[in-house]
Protein backbone atom coordinates (compact mmCIF):
# COMPACT_ATOMS: atom_id res chain seq x y z
CA UNK A 1 0.00 0.00 0.00
CA UNK A 2 1.01 3.63 -0.42
CA UNK A 3 1.30 6.14 2.40
CA UNK A 4 2.06 9.81 2.10
CA UNK A 5 2.33 13.03 4.07
CA UNK A 6 2.65 16.64 3.01
CA UNK A 7 3.92 19.69 4.87
CA UNK A 8 4.27 23.41 4.27
CA UNK A 9 2.17 26.57 4.02
CA UNK A 10 0.83 28.59 1.11
CA UNK A 11 3.37 31.41 1.43
CA UNK A 12 6.03 29.55 3.39
CA UNK A 13 9.49 28.80 2.08
CA UNK A 14 8.51 25.50 0.47
CA UNK A 15 6.19 22.51 0.37
CA UNK A 16 7.40 19.01 1.14
CA UNK A 17 5.98 15.52 0.68
CA UNK A 18 7.00 11.93 1.33
CA UNK A 19 5.52 8.97 -0.57
CA UNK A 20 6.20 5.51 0.81
CA UNK A 21 5.40 2.09 -0.64
CA UNK A 22 6.41 2.39 -4.28
CA UNK A 23 8.09 -0.70 -5.74
CA UNK A 24 11.61 -0.54 -7.10
CA UNK A 25 12.12 -0.05 -10.83
CA UNK A 26 9.31 2.39 -11.57
CA UNK A 27 10.70 4.78 -14.18
CA UNK A 28 9.59 8.37 -13.49
CA UNK A 29 11.36 11.25 -15.21
CA UNK A 30 11.58 14.91 -14.17
CA UNK A 31 9.47 15.61 -17.27
CA UNK A 32 6.68 13.45 -15.80
CA UNK A 33 6.58 15.57 -12.65
CA UNK A 34 6.83 18.85 -14.56
CA UNK A 35 3.94 17.84 -16.83
CA UNK A 36 1.55 16.98 -13.98
CA UNK A 37 2.49 20.07 -11.95
CA UNK A 38 2.00 22.27 -15.03
CA UNK A 39 -1.43 20.76 -15.76
CA UNK A 40 -2.56 21.80 -12.29
CA UNK A 41 -0.94 25.23 -12.38
CA UNK A 42 -2.03 26.24 -15.89
CA UNK A 43 -5.68 25.16 -15.68
CA UNK A 44 -8.31 27.73 -16.75
CA UNK A 45 -9.52 30.16 -14.07
CA UNK A 46 -6.33 30.26 -12.01
CA UNK A 47 -5.24 33.38 -10.14
CA UNK A 48 -2.36 35.72 -10.93
CA UNK A 49 -0.36 33.90 -8.28
CA UNK A 50 -0.04 30.87 -10.53
CA UNK A 51 1.89 32.97 -13.03
CA UNK A 52 4.48 33.56 -10.30
CA UNK A 53 4.75 29.92 -9.26
CA UNK A 54 6.91 27.78 -11.52
CA UNK A 55 6.61 24.66 -9.35
CA UNK A 56 10.29 23.85 -9.53
CA UNK A 57 11.04 20.77 -7.46
CA UNK A 58 13.80 18.60 -6.10
CA UNK A 59 13.54 14.86 -5.52
CA UNK A 60 15.53 14.30 -2.34
CA UNK A 61 15.41 10.51 -2.02
CA UNK A 62 13.96 7.26 -3.30
CA UNK A 63 15.24 7.55 -6.89
CA UNK A 64 18.38 6.32 -8.66
CA UNK A 65 19.11 6.82 -12.35
CA UNK A 66 15.51 7.74 -13.13
CA UNK A 67 13.80 4.87 -11.31
CA UNK A 68 12.45 4.24 -7.82
CA UNK A 69 14.55 2.22 -5.38
CA UNK A 70 11.77 1.02 -3.06
CA UNK A 71 12.74 3.61 -0.43
CA UNK A 72 10.41 6.52 0.43
CA UNK A 73 10.36 9.24 -2.22
CA UNK A 74 10.80 12.74 -0.77
CA UNK A 75 10.07 15.85 -2.85
CA UNK A 76 10.66 19.53 -2.08
CA UNK A 77 8.68 22.24 -3.95
CA UNK A 78 9.87 25.82 -3.22
CA UNK A 79 7.26 28.59 -3.12
CA UNK A 80 8.12 31.39 -5.54
CA UNK A 81 5.46 33.56 -3.84
CA UNK A 82 6.89 33.09 -0.34
CA UNK A 83 6.47 36.10 1.91
CA UNK A 84 6.60 37.16 5.55
CA UNK A 85 3.65 36.28 7.78
CA UNK A 86 0.83 38.83 7.52
CA UNK A 87 -1.73 38.59 10.37
CA UNK A 88 -5.44 38.84 9.56
CA UNK A 89 -8.28 39.13 12.07
CA UNK A 90 -11.15 38.93 9.53
CA UNK A 91 -12.08 35.32 8.70
CA UNK A 92 -13.34 34.42 5.22
CA UNK A 93 -16.85 32.87 5.27
CA UNK A 94 -16.91 29.41 3.74
CA UNK A 95 -13.19 28.88 4.39
CA UNK A 96 -11.38 27.01 7.17
CA UNK A 97 -10.54 30.33 8.87
CA UNK A 98 -13.18 30.63 11.59
CA UNK A 99 -13.54 26.96 12.65
CA UNK A 100 -9.74 26.64 12.65
CA UNK A 101 -9.35 29.77 14.75
CA UNK A 102 -11.89 28.46 17.25
CA UNK A 103 -10.35 24.99 17.29
CA UNK A 104 -6.75 26.09 17.88
CA UNK A 105 -7.41 29.25 19.88
CA UNK A 106 -5.99 31.78 17.39
CA UNK A 107 -7.19 35.31 16.63
CA UNK A 108 -5.10 35.27 13.44
CA UNK A 109 -6.89 33.73 10.44
CA UNK A 110 -3.63 33.59 8.46
CA UNK A 111 -2.30 30.87 10.75
CA UNK A 112 -5.17 28.64 9.56
CA UNK A 113 -5.51 29.64 5.91
CA UNK A 114 -1.80 29.20 5.17
CA UNK A 115 -2.10 25.45 5.67
CA UNK A 116 -5.75 25.15 4.59
CA UNK A 117 -4.87 26.72 1.23
CA UNK A 118 -5.13 24.58 -1.90
CA UNK A 119 -1.47 25.39 -2.57
CA UNK A 120 -0.62 22.10 -0.84
CA UNK A 121 -2.25 20.20 -3.73
CA UNK A 122 0.98 20.79 -5.65
CA UNK A 123 2.32 17.98 -3.47
CA UNK A 124 -0.61 15.73 -4.44
CA UNK A 125 0.16 16.37 -8.11
CA UNK A 126 3.88 15.67 -7.66
CA UNK A 127 3.19 12.37 -5.91
CA UNK A 128 0.35 11.63 -8.31
CA UNK A 129 2.87 11.62 -11.16
CA UNK A 130 4.38 8.48 -9.62
CA UNK A 131 0.98 6.83 -9.11
CA UNK A 132 -0.16 7.64 -12.65
CA UNK A 133 3.05 6.16 -14.01
CA UNK A 134 2.57 2.95 -12.02
CA UNK A 135 -1.02 2.59 -13.24
CA UNK A 136 -0.02 3.31 -16.83
CA UNK A 137 2.70 0.65 -16.64
CA UNK A 138 0.04 -1.88 -15.62
CA UNK A 139 -2.43 -0.92 -18.36
CA UNK A 140 -4.67 1.80 -16.91
CA UNK A 141 -5.44 5.21 -18.49
CA UNK A 142 -6.82 8.41 -16.88
CA UNK A 143 -8.80 11.32 -18.26
CA UNK A 144 -10.89 14.14 -16.78
CA UNK A 145 -13.32 16.76 -18.02
CA UNK A 146 -15.48 19.56 -16.62
CA UNK A 147 -19.13 18.66 -17.18
CA UNK A 148 -20.60 21.80 -15.63
CA UNK A 149 -19.22 25.27 -14.95
CA UNK A 150 -21.60 27.31 -12.83
CA UNK A 151 -24.97 26.72 -14.56
CA UNK A 152 -23.54 25.78 -17.98
CA UNK A 153 -23.52 22.09 -18.90
CA UNK A 154 -20.51 20.71 -20.81
CA UNK A 155 -19.01 24.15 -21.50
CA UNK A 156 -16.92 24.53 -24.64
CA UNK A 157 -13.51 26.20 -24.22
CA UNK A 158 -14.99 29.42 -25.62
CA UNK A 159 -17.98 29.32 -23.24
CA UNK A 160 -15.66 28.62 -20.29
CA UNK A 161 -13.43 31.58 -21.16
CA UNK A 162 -16.45 33.86 -21.38
CA UNK A 163 -17.90 32.68 -18.06
CA UNK A 164 -14.56 33.04 -16.30
CA UNK A 165 -13.92 36.50 -17.75
CA UNK A 166 -17.39 37.68 -16.73
CA UNK A 167 -16.98 36.40 -13.18
CA UNK A 168 -13.52 37.98 -12.92
CA UNK A 169 -14.91 41.33 -14.04
CA UNK A 170 -17.57 41.06 -11.31
CA UNK A 171 -14.97 40.12 -8.69
CA UNK A 172 -16.78 36.81 -8.25
CA UNK A 173 -15.95 33.07 -8.42
CA UNK A 174 -17.51 29.96 -10.00
CA UNK A 175 -18.08 26.36 -8.97
CA UNK A 176 -18.89 23.34 -11.09
CA UNK A 177 -18.75 19.59 -11.63
CA UNK A 178 -15.96 17.47 -13.11
CA UNK A 179 -15.76 13.83 -14.12
CA UNK A 180 -12.86 11.38 -14.00
CA UNK A 181 -12.61 8.22 -16.06
CA UNK A 182 -10.04 5.48 -15.53
CA UNK A 183 -9.99 2.72 -18.13
CA UNK A 184 -8.08 -0.55 -18.06
CA UNK A 185 -8.06 -1.21 -14.32
CA UNK A 186 -7.87 -4.90 -13.43
CA UNK A 187 -10.95 -6.36 -11.76
CA UNK A 188 -10.84 -7.09 -8.03
CA UNK A 189 -9.17 -3.99 -6.60
CA UNK A 190 -10.65 -3.12 -3.22
CA UNK A 191 -12.86 -5.44 -1.16
CA UNK A 192 -16.41 -5.93 0.08
CA UNK A 193 -15.47 -7.25 3.54
CA UNK A 194 -15.29 -3.98 5.54
CA UNK A 195 -16.40 -0.39 4.99
CA UNK A 196 -12.86 0.97 5.03
CA UNK A 197 -11.70 -1.50 2.38
CA UNK A 198 -14.46 -0.66 -0.10
CA UNK A 199 -12.75 1.15 -2.96
CA UNK A 200 -15.63 3.57 -3.51
CA UNK A 201 -15.36 4.74 0.10
CA UNK A 202 -11.60 5.11 -0.20
CA UNK A 203 -11.87 7.10 -3.41
CA UNK A 204 -14.61 9.23 -1.88
CA UNK A 205 -12.39 10.08 1.07
CA UNK A 206 -9.50 10.96 -1.24
CA UNK A 207 -11.55 13.23 -3.51
CA UNK A 208 -13.66 14.82 -0.78
CA UNK A 209 -10.35 15.69 0.87
CA UNK A 210 -9.56 18.11 -1.98
CA UNK A 211 -10.28 21.75 -1.11
CA UNK A 212 -13.79 22.87 -2.06
CA UNK A 213 -15.21 19.45 -3.02
CA UNK A 214 -18.76 19.14 -1.66
CA UNK A 215 -20.18 16.18 -3.56
CA UNK A 216 -18.95 12.79 -4.81
CA UNK A 217 -20.60 10.04 -6.83
CA UNK A 218 -19.66 6.97 -8.85
CA UNK A 219 -21.26 5.76 -12.06
CA UNK A 220 -24.93 6.70 -12.22
CA UNK A 221 -24.68 8.45 -8.84
CA UNK A 222 -27.71 10.30 -7.55
CA UNK A 223 -29.62 9.80 -10.80
CA UNK A 224 -29.98 6.12 -9.90
CA UNK A 225 -32.44 7.04 -7.16
CA UNK A 226 -35.10 7.54 -9.86
CA UNK A 227 -34.34 4.34 -11.82
CA UNK A 228 -36.07 1.00 -11.49
CA UNK A 229 -33.90 -1.96 -10.52
CA UNK A 230 -34.67 -3.96 -13.64
CA UNK A 231 -33.38 -1.12 -15.80
CA UNK A 232 -30.31 -0.45 -13.69
CA UNK A 233 -29.35 -4.13 -13.68
CA UNK A 234 -29.17 -4.17 -17.49
CA UNK A 235 -27.00 -1.06 -17.82
CA UNK A 236 -23.36 -1.62 -16.84
CA UNK A 237 -22.71 2.11 -16.93
CA UNK A 238 -24.64 2.65 -13.71
CA UNK A 239 -21.98 0.87 -11.64
CA UNK A 240 -19.25 3.23 -12.78
CA UNK A 241 -16.72 0.40 -12.70
CA UNK A 242 -17.40 -0.54 -9.07
CA UNK A 243 -19.56 -3.33 -7.66
CA UNK A 244 -19.58 -4.19 -3.95
CA UNK A 245 -16.60 -1.94 -3.29
CA UNK A 246 -14.43 -3.60 -5.96
CA UNK A 247 -13.43 -2.80 -9.53
CA UNK A 248 -15.31 -4.97 -12.02
CA UNK A 249 -13.05 -4.47 -15.04
CA UNK A 250 -15.17 -1.72 -16.61
CA UNK A 251 -14.37 1.97 -16.88
CA UNK A 252 -14.19 3.62 -13.46
CA UNK A 253 -16.26 6.82 -13.57
CA UNK A 254 -16.12 9.32 -10.69
CA UNK A 255 -17.82 12.70 -10.44
CA UNK A 256 -17.26 15.59 -8.01
CA UNK A 257 -19.12 18.84 -7.30
CA UNK A 258 -17.00 21.83 -6.30
CA UNK A 259 -18.24 24.98 -4.60
CA UNK A 260 -17.16 28.46 -5.74
CA UNK A 261 -13.86 29.63 -4.22
CA UNK A 262 -14.86 31.43 -0.99
CA UNK A 263 -12.34 34.28 -1.32
CA UNK A 264 -13.71 36.93 -3.71
CA UNK A 265 -12.36 40.27 -4.90
CA UNK A 266 -15.80 41.85 -4.56
CA UNK A 267 -15.80 40.84 -0.90
CA UNK A 268 -18.35 39.19 1.39
CA UNK A 269 -19.65 40.27 4.83
CA UNK A 270 -17.64 39.00 7.82
CA UNK A 271 -16.47 40.41 11.17
CA UNK A 272 -13.27 41.44 12.92
CA UNK A 273 -12.29 38.96 15.63
CA UNK A 274 -10.57 41.70 17.63
CA UNK A 275 -13.73 43.66 18.41
CA UNK A 276 -16.61 41.77 16.79
CA UNK A 277 -17.45 44.63 14.45
CA UNK A 278 -18.73 43.91 10.92
CA UNK A 279 -16.00 43.82 8.27
CA UNK A 280 -15.65 42.92 4.61
CA UNK A 281 -13.58 39.85 3.71
CA UNK A 282 -11.90 40.43 0.37
CA UNK A 283 -9.31 38.42 -1.62
CA UNK A 284 -7.38 39.57 -4.68
CA UNK A 285 -5.37 36.35 -5.03
CA UNK A 286 -8.11 33.68 -5.26
CA UNK A 287 -8.82 31.68 -8.41
CA UNK A 288 -11.87 32.75 -10.39
CA UNK A 289 -12.64 29.05 -10.59
CA UNK A 290 -10.71 26.05 -9.33
CA UNK A 291 -12.89 23.43 -11.04
CA UNK A 292 -10.45 22.77 -13.89
CA UNK A 293 -7.44 22.61 -11.58
CA UNK A 294 -9.34 20.40 -9.12
CA UNK A 295 -10.13 17.93 -11.92
CA UNK A 296 -6.38 17.51 -12.47
CA UNK A 297 -5.66 17.20 -8.74
CA UNK A 298 -8.49 14.66 -8.49
CA UNK A 299 -6.80 12.51 -11.14
CA UNK A 300 -3.69 12.50 -8.97
CA UNK A 301 -5.54 11.86 -5.70
CA UNK A 302 -7.54 9.02 -7.27
CA UNK A 303 -4.40 7.58 -8.87
CA UNK A 304 -2.68 7.45 -5.48
CA UNK A 305 -5.62 5.51 -4.01
CA UNK A 306 -5.93 3.18 -7.01
CA UNK A 307 -2.18 2.52 -7.14
CA UNK A 308 -2.31 1.66 -3.44
CA UNK A 309 -5.20 -0.77 -4.04
CA UNK A 310 -3.31 -2.34 -6.94
CA UNK A 311 -0.22 -2.88 -4.78
CA UNK A 312 -2.38 -4.43 -2.05
CA UNK A 313 -3.91 -6.84 -4.56
CA UNK A 314 -0.77 -7.91 -6.41
CA UNK A 315 2.10 -7.24 -4.00
CA UNK A 316 5.69 -7.41 -5.19
CA UNK A 317 8.79 -5.37 -4.45
CA UNK A 318 9.70 -4.59 -8.07
CA UNK A 319 7.79 -3.41 -11.10
CA UNK A 320 8.74 -6.56 -12.99
CA UNK A 321 7.05 -8.73 -10.34
CA UNK A 322 3.92 -6.59 -10.27
CA UNK A 323 3.52 -6.34 -14.04
CA UNK A 324 3.82 -10.12 -14.42
CA UNK A 325 1.23 -10.73 -11.69
CA UNK A 326 -1.17 -8.26 -13.29
CA UNK A 327 -0.64 -9.95 -16.69
CA UNK A 328 -1.46 -13.38 -15.27
CA UNK A 329 -4.51 -12.03 -13.42
CA UNK A 330 -5.86 -10.31 -16.53
CA UNK A 331 -5.57 -13.56 -18.48
CA UNK A 332 -7.39 -15.47 -15.72
CA UNK A 333 -10.24 -12.98 -15.39
CA UNK A 334 -10.63 -12.77 -19.17
CA UNK A 335 -11.11 -16.55 -19.29
CA UNK A 336 -13.78 -16.32 -16.55
CA UNK A 337 -15.72 -13.42 -18.03
CA UNK A 338 -15.10 -13.96 -21.74
CA UNK A 339 -13.88 -10.37 -22.06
Amino acid sequence: MLRYLTAGESHGESLACVLEGLPAGLAVSPADLRRELARRRAAPGRSARQRKEKDSFKVLSGMHRGATTGAPVAILIPNAAAKAHSPCSVPRPGHADLPGMLKYGFADAALIRERASARHTACVSAMGAFALRLLTETGARFSSRVVRLSMTENPSPEEARELIARAAADGDTLGGVFELTCSGLPAGLGSHVHHDRRLGARLGAALLGINGIKGFETGGGFDLSSWKGTLAARDRRVSGGLDGGMTNGGDLVLRCAMKPVPGTEAGVPSFDCRDGRPALSRSSTSDVTAVYAAAVVAEHAAALELASALLEKFGGDTMDEIKERVRVWRKKTAELTGR
